[in-house]
């Protein structure tokens, strides 16, 4: 490569016989100037300028294309064109994917090539949301031709700089790159193009999963939305948006218990990167502001200061807005699609009965000459009322990769009456179901004071509130975890409370000054 002094490190190309002219050295001088000029749909049918900040175009979720239209010039440090620029730039964008760049109706991957300093082309994207730019970076990569040997895979030190080809040559941004000669990193963004934030549905992604998995994210917080924390827990908190009860939850992973946050707590920021965990969508590393739902309360001290229902908050009285729980009816929890409308929501499920086999004793099989002829994974295992555990080998875990583990796993989840004991001895989380039926689901009551399901097998609970929780593993995935205890109704225990406590009035008030989440573990 020829190296002369000029503005960008994949300056003038001159492509042709295999050989090229490029300018090279990192400097610090131009800049790249880079304007959308159309937003259109994928076919093209639909072509409109960018949107203004007060008509933002709806958050998009990973589920369409779009196609930009932009240009980008390559400018002097004097602020004119620099026509000596006939190389290509890396395009990318923020927030969003880019899938490919068109120039001319021909595809250039994710490049734009530039001719006497000028570029035209158009990029298909996704995934945007929130303020987006269009990024236009030279990173020193030129693409090779079809049928061109690359210079960063022929072998020879073509630079002069000691290494040669990639991934040794630094200069080498791929394999197929043109060029061992770095790029300045000059960047232009373009100005930002108005989507609307996405709101905690679209983020839960209206399915199973995410649209935006590993993406950083702020979430709408603004009317229509309305955003409540309804549990805060040892390591985050659960929040919901008032205006959308399907899909409009979320759990943000905090690490620890956020420092001055409340259940019924208005939230009028929050952000963080989305994950997937085991099928639980959350936000992690989140970002949040608390705020008032009326801000002209009466003034106050303590909870007890203000109106039954509200909570004293920064000074005054505000009005708990956590919404109802969401009922877990037997056609609901039949159906995957149905309760991940309601995951990380608060919900409640009435008239469950405890398991009646849950103990560290070991499951045990039945011979083969004893199975029934139309004998399922039940009918070759049998349990009892302290014996549910299917860690054969004594290992401390239930390993899924072993047959025999696996089927005394299965039918433990088969039977009503069994709850796994691994799952409860390790997190607390143990199966209930409705009587005489087969509809089952875990729940988690270690938040619950001192209630001990071991106490109490085979009784019924009258109602059971919590957070739906997710976990992608065995037959029973969803987990109703209680707040505290006065999420558990019962008759039996005095752990329990004996009737429903109104949902503006359960688990929100501080056990002491100085631990403003002590209630709500």
């Amino acid at each position: 490569m020829k190296r002369t002094t000029g503005y960008l490190a994949a300056g003038a190309l001159i492509l042709g016989g295999g050989g090229c002219t490029v300018d090279g050295g990192i400097q610090n001088h131009g800049h790249l100037s880079v304007v959308v000029t159309e937003i259109c749909d994928a076919a093209m049918a639909n072509c409109n300028p960018p949107p203004t900040t007060d008509a933002p175009l709806p958050p998009n979720l990973g589920d369409v294309d779009e196609l930009w239209r932009f240009t980008a010039e390559a400018m002097d440090d004097a602020g004119n064109l620099d026509t000596t620029f006939n190389g290509a730039a890396r395009v990318s964008m923020n927030p969003g994917a880019v899938h490919l760049v068109l120039q001319g109706g021909v595809e250039q991957g994710r490049n734009i090539r530039f001719t006497a300093g000028h570029a035209e082309g158009e990029v298909l994207l996704t995934e945007m949301f929130g303020p987006t730019r269009l990024w236009v970076e030279d990173i020193g990569y030129l693409p090779a031709e079809p049928g061109q040997t690359p210079t960063c895979s022929n072998g020879v030190d073509d630079d002069g700089d000691v290494v040669n080809d990639f991934p040794n040559d630094p200069g080498c941004a791929y394999a197929d790159d043109m060029t061992e000669e770095p790029g300045t990193l000059l960047t232009g963004v373009s100005q930002a193009i108005a989507y609307e934030l996405p709101t905690l549905a679209d983020v839960q992604g209206y399915s199973a999963t995410t649209p935006y998995k590993a993406v950083a994210v702020r979430i709408k917080t603004t009317a229509p939305s309305q955003v409540v924390v309804t549990r805060v827990s040892p390591n985050g908190f659960f929040v919901s948006d008032l205006n959308e009860p399907e899909y409009g939850h979320m759990y943000a992973y905090n690490f620890n218990a956020p420092a001055g946050m409340r259940v019924c707590d208005r939230l009028t920021m929050l952000g963080g990167t989305v994950a997937e965990f085991f099928g639980f969508t959350e936000v992690t590393f989140p970002s949040y502001d608390v705020g008032l739902w009326n801000p002209g309360g009466a003034t106050c001290a303590i909870d007890l200061d203000c109106p039954s229902g509200d909570y004293c908050r920064l000074g005054g009285c505000q009005p708990c807005r956590i919404p109802d729980p969401a009922e877990i009816t037997n056609g609901i929890l039949a159906s995957d699609a149905e309760m991940e409308k309601l995951e990380a929501g608060l919900v409640r499920i009435e008239q469950v009965t405890l398991p009646r086999k849950l103990g560290p004793g070991l499951g045990q099989p039945i011979p083969e000459d004893q199975w029934p002829d139309d004998a399922r994974d039940i009918d070759k295992w049998t349990f009892g009322e302290a014996a549910s555990s299917c860690d054969l080998n004594g290992d401390g875990l239930v390993d899924y990769l072993d047959p025999k583990e696996t089927s005394c796993s299965n039918a433990c989840s088969d039977d009503p009456e069994c709850s796994d004991w691994y799952g409860f001895a390790s997190r607390g989380n143990y199966k209930v179901h409705r009587p005489n039926t087969q509809i089952m689901i875990q729940i988690n009551t270690g938040t619950a004071g001192a209630f001990e399901p071991l106490l109490h097998k085979g009784k019924t609970l009258g109602f059971v509130t919590g957070t739906l929780h997710n976990f992608s593993g065995g037959k029973l995935n969803w987990t109703i975890e209680t707040r505290c205890a006065e999420d558990l109704v019962c008759d039996f225990d005095d752990a329990c409370v004996g009737a429903t406590v109104p949902t503006n009035q359960a688990c929100f008030s501080p056990a002491t000054e100085d631990d403003n989440d002590a209630a709500t573990y």
